[in-house]
Formats: C-alpha cells, structure tokens, sequence
C-alpha cells in the first residue's frame, strides 16, 4: 500500500485547448417585427470540449436538454463571465450549424485558471 499518495487532477495545457467557440446573446432588433433579434458576439476564446460526465449528464436532464457537450475554457477573469442566459457557437464539423445553451458554469476555487461550463442543446 502506498502511502501519502494524493490524487493529483489531469493538468491542462495550452494545446488542449483546440476547439474555437464563441460565446453571444441575442438582442432585440430595432425593427417593428417579432421575433426580429441580432446576434450580438460577446466572447470568443480556444476550449478543450469533451462528452460531459455522468454528473453534468444529470445537470443536463434536469434542464430537458437532449444533447450535452462539456467545455474548460481559460478563466477570462473581469473580461467576460458566462452564465446561463448566454449561448455558444462550437466552431467544429461535427458541431456545424448548432447552437448550445449555456446550463451551469463551475468556477474552480482551488485553480482559479479555468471554467468548466456544460453546455445544453434543446432543439436535437
């Protein structure tokens, strides 16, 4: 038995960091028709995306979502912070033409240099 054996987290690197996404909100168009919004680009920044674990899987369903996908983004600090009324572009083929809901964002107090945000898909 060893002892004094710590668990030490998968550290992330720069070049995990591969998938682009663009995090944006929609906003009222200044036209007289409902319905009529502008995309309105609020962030964008390289993420490390991965299929979500069985405990986001659980955060997921509590929201009706229908398909999932987990993202650990650099933490922006004071320049943008995400929450759940925002939505995120995945820049990547097998991603193409889809747009996610943000469900929850975790904040690492420990190691405040990444987020973790799970992302929702309602419309799939």
């Amino acid at each position: 038995m060893i002892k004094n054996q710590k668990y030490k987290p998968k550290e992330i690197t720069t070049g995990d960091l591969r998938t682009p996404v663009v995090f944006f909100e929609f906003k009222p168009g200044k036209g007289p028709e409902p319905g009529d919004v502008k995309r309105k680009e609020l962030f964008k920044c390289f993420a490390l995306a991965y299929n979500p674990s069985m405990k986001d899987i659980e955060i997921i369903k509590a929201t009706e979502t229908k398909e999932g996908l987990t993202i650990k983004i650099r933490d922006p600090k004071q320049d943008y912070q995400p929450t759940n009324k925002h939505f995120v572009e995945v820049q990547d083929y097998r991603y193409e033409n889809k747009i996610f809901n943000v469900v929850d964002v975790s904040y690492d107090l420990e190691n405040n240099e990444f987020i973790k945000i799970i992302l929702g898909n309602p419309h799939e």
